[in-house]
């Protein structure tokens, strides 16, 4: 298993694509901090600081998880469009297995993903501090965002894997994706709040919407479950597909 996952790593490292997604990812890391820290009409206030604005700025990081969900896509996506899955299964012939690589993979990317993205939130902190002159606190509300974006990512990754095992097409998986996330459900959203809030990225994403964001938001901002119940939600919905992907691969032919 271990060559497996080796394996899966090497072939996610070695894409341009890969890095080509992951810039893209630290740029709106990039966006969605600077906008905070150094743009007071996007802020709340004067920036001090304070655990929850630090908070605020660890939350983008996770916030970029569309980047991830398209990553994972491609992991699985890439071995059906250059027909490389077949060699892959002569190699490893246990589907359930190559799936679970597939998984273990994408955390590995999830987790580096959030690695990075922490790094460039703290460099902008640490600017935003010194223009300031203030220092950073970092307690509980930091900590807790930092748990939910490595947990909220993990599971991203994975709810990609199994999408991409589910659709096979690397076009429609993608477009599928992006218009599901860009359109359907912030309509749902706007027009049925009650409803859109239990969809699967609008409940991941209230994981990343700390108070400073709802506080900037103001009551214009869209309904959000409890980052606790949207991060069930979601794992809800990574489990269903994981489960129906593990199926389909086994059973279908390649």
């Amino acid at each position: 298993m271990m060559g497996l996952v080796v394996a899966e790593v090497r072939k996610l490292t070695s894409v341009v694509t890969t890095w080509v997604l992951t810039g893209l990812g630290m740029l709106l890391v990039v966006l969605g901090s600077a906008l905070f820290l150094f743009l007071t009409e996007f802020g709340v206030g004067e920036f001090l600081g304070t655990d929850p604005q630090v908070a605020f700025v660890a939350d983008q990081v996770g916030g970029a998880n569309i980047i991830v969900v398209i990553v994972a896509l491609l992991s699985m996506t890439t071995e059906f469009r250059h027909g490389t899955i077949g060699r892959t299964l002569q190699i490893t012939p246990g589907r359930t297995r190559l799936l679970v690589a597939k998984l273990v993979g994408g955390t590995i990317y999830a987790l580096g993903f959030l690695v990075l993205g922490l790094a460039v939130g703290a460099i902008l902190l640490a600017i935003a501090a010194a223009v300031n002159a203030v220092g950073l606190e970092i307690g509980g509300q930091t900590l807790t965002s930092i748990w939910q974006g490595a947990v909220g990512l993990t599971l991203t990754a994975w709810f990609g894997v199994a999408l991409g095992a589910l659709l096979r097409s690397q076009v429609v998986a993608i477009t599928l994706t992006l218009v599901w996330s860009f359109v359907v459900e912030p309509a749902f959203g706007g027009l049925l709040p009650a409803v859109g809030k239990w969809l699967p990225f609008n409940a991941l994403n209230a994981v990343f919407v700390g108070d400073e964001a709802v506080a900037a938001m103001g009551e214009m901002g869209p309904q959000m479950l409890d980052p606790l119940v949207g991060l069930s939600v979601f794992i809800g919905y990574g489990v269903v597909a994981a489960v129906a992907a593990v199926w389909l691969l086994r059973t279908r032919d390649v």
